[in-house]
């Protein structure tokens, strides 16, 4: 069983990344891709998987070997054959929807340690990610980020659709016309969830524009509060509010001054939970977001509330795809991003892997019919192994 699942991961990176390779080129791809998986698996650095590795073999190719074949292929081709993998494993997804689902945009931040003065002399290697970074509050002790965008489906089966890289600070909160083009034409949107960094007049006017029905949850500026004071003075479970999203809708300058009308709605969580009021905390108490989607009476409204927490489901994505996501000391952003993607790739066929299990005859008298992506892991593991124990020297 683990061969085959190994195999399988391999098989689905040789047959769409095409590494440049030439006439003199001594080591292969596939050397190359086995080098990243278990970089990726066990959430260390290429060196050190190098260093591991050579103690069982001295035929192990080098860090700078595996580092320089993604720096020449460059970050722009790394990122269409990705995404031409992703959409091959969301066609062969046996539990593809047929359906209307929802889905949930939102970032995912990696981190990227930068000096921020350099007083002893400038540097001489090459550094091309620094331009690609953005800027956010401190997390895990900076502030700079590379950031992709991704679309997941947040039913029972959870499914990254597809992503984009963000380049800019002024694109955070603004949502890419293309990325919903392109899932347009795989599924039918129920509607798309988003948490407070897409309360924007930009992005709600996408969304208007191109007819997608969303969900997006407010930032609480003077005016919802306005708002949500008057709906406790008259002891409200639900209403709904007509509102003006513009340029100063969240207390920050939106550079094109964009208006836009929608939808705005308070539900009360302890008469959605039945939950007596004084067990919630203030701000948890009372959810409240905008909407295109027609809100005529409570059970709608009531029902919106409980889909919205669908959108955790990408959040926990991320930690899962963390556990799959190798490191570099590389200042190419074109070895970065490889290793970011690849870590959206190894969770997508860890679900379709799980798709698989599910339905075979033999898996079906288990307790647990699913694989955990720790499992996963495990038994790729034991492959690398065996096959470094019993290579010939």
């Amino acid at each position: 069983m683990h061969k085959k699942i190994y195999n399988t991961i391999l098989k689905t990176l040789k047959k769409d990344i095409k590494l440049p390779v030439t006439c003199n080129t001594i080591r292969s791809n596939q050397e190359i891709f086995e080098i990243l998986l278990q970089t990726s698996f066990l959430n260390q650095f290429i060196e050190t998987t190098v260093n591991e590795l050579s103690c069982f073999s001295k035929k192990i190719c080098s860090a700078d070997t595996v580092i320089n074949r993604i720096k020449t292929y460059g970050w722009r081709n790394v990122l269409l054959d990705f995404k031409t993998i992703n959409l091959q494993l969301f066609k062969e997804w046996i539990d593809r929807p047929k359906g209307k689902v929802y889905l949930a945009v939102d970032y995912h931040d990696v981190p990227r340690y930068v000096k921020k003065k350099r007083d002893w002399k400038s540097r001489m290697k090459k550094c091309d990610d620094i331009d690609k970074l953005v800027h956010s509050r401190k997390q895990s002790g900076t502030h700079s980020f590379h950031r992709i965008i991704s679309v997941d489906i947040v039913e029972d089966d959870k499914f990254t659709v597809d992503f984009n890289p963000v380049f800019n600070d002024y694109d955070q909160g603004k949502l890419s016309v293309s990325l919903i083009k392109n899932i347009e034409k795989m599924i039918d949107i129920k509607a798309v969830l988003m948490d407070r960094g897409f309360f924007r007049a930009v992005t709600v006017d996408i969304l208007y524009r191109n007819s997608i029905s969303f969900v997006i949850r407010v930032i609480r500026t003077k005016r919802i509060n306005r708002f949500l004071e008057e709906f406790k003075e008259n002891k409200r479970t639900w209403h709904v509010y007509d509102y003006e999203i513009n340029k100063t809708a969240h207390g920050k300058s939106d550079r094109r001054g964009t208006q836009v009308k929608t939808t705005l709605v308070i539900v009360d969580n302890s008469t959605v939970e039945s939950i007596p009021a004084d067990k919630y905390d203030e701000n948890d108490r009372y959810f409240i977001f905008i909407t295109n989607l027609p809100v005529d009476s409570q059970e709608i409204a009531f029902q919106l509330a409980r889909d919205f927490r669908k959108r955790w489901r990408i959040e926990n994505g991320y930690k899962t795809k963390k556990q799959f996501r190798g490191k570099t000391c590389s200042l190419s952003y074109a070895v970065r991003l490889f290793l970011i993607l690849l870590s959206f790739i190894l969770y997508n066929l860890w679900v379709s892997i799980n798709s698989r299990l599910k339905h075979r005859i033999w898996y079906a008298p288990l307790r647990n019919r699913h694989l955990s992506s720790y499992l996963m892991t495990f038994l790729c593991m034991i492959c690398i192994l065996s096959r470094l124990i019993f290579m010939e020297n």
